[in-house]
């Protein structure tokens, strides 16, 4: 396995979601964040021992002191829980190589959010119709098909592994086939 320490965005999206769905009020997503962050960053740190501050995968410039500097700054637009889900199992995978990980805190937060995502997503697709891949610019891969083995047909949220800015939710409610962003 592999793992990076994700960015202030992808804290800043799944916190955005756990506020507004009602699991943490915004007065304790400082605390979550730092707890997550942490959680993370030991994570990679086992995972690559010989790797120093400064000099671990994540974020250009990140140290290791970054972590207790964590403050929340809401996502804008509308919470797409299929970019929810697919940025909570990102966090999960990149902060499950140490061995405290199953039992942590954080562990129990993130399975918890990854739960509400994935119990929303069908309610949210009644409302907002499905992502239409298709729909994207040419040189944007935030959405894809996967074909599994048994044959059926699933769109993937891409962008949910690396949140690559701000905009992530805009994109995806671009994309929806009955939404409007």
């Amino acid at each position: 396995m592999s793992a990076w320490i994700v960015d202030r965005d992808h804290l800043d999206l799944l916190l955005t979601a756990a506020v507004q769905w009602d699991l943490i009020t915004a007065d304790q997503a400082d605390d979550t964040g730092r707890m997550l962050w942490k959680e993370n960053l030991a994570s990679v740190a086992y995972r690559y021992p010989h790797d120093r501050d400064g000099g671990r995968p994540g974020p250009h410039g990140f140290r290791d002191r970054d972590v207790d500097t964590y403050r929340y700054r809401p996502y804008p637009g509308r919470i797409d829980p299929e970019v929810i889900e697919a940025a909570a199992a990102s966090l999960r995978y990149q902060s499950c190589e140490h061995p405290g990980w199953h039992d942590s805190t954080s562990a129990q937060w993130v399975n918890r959010l990854h739960q509400l995502a994935a119990d929303r997503i069908p309610a949210y697709l009644t409302e907002h119709g499905p992502v239409d891949p298709r729909r994207q610019a040419p040189d944007e891969t935030g959405w894809y098909v996967l074909i599994d083995l048994a044959g059926k047909r699933q769109t993937r949220s891409a962008d949910g592994w690396s949140v690559p800015d701000r905009d992530v939710l805009h994109r995806a409610a671009a994309l929806r086939t009955g939404a409007t962003p």
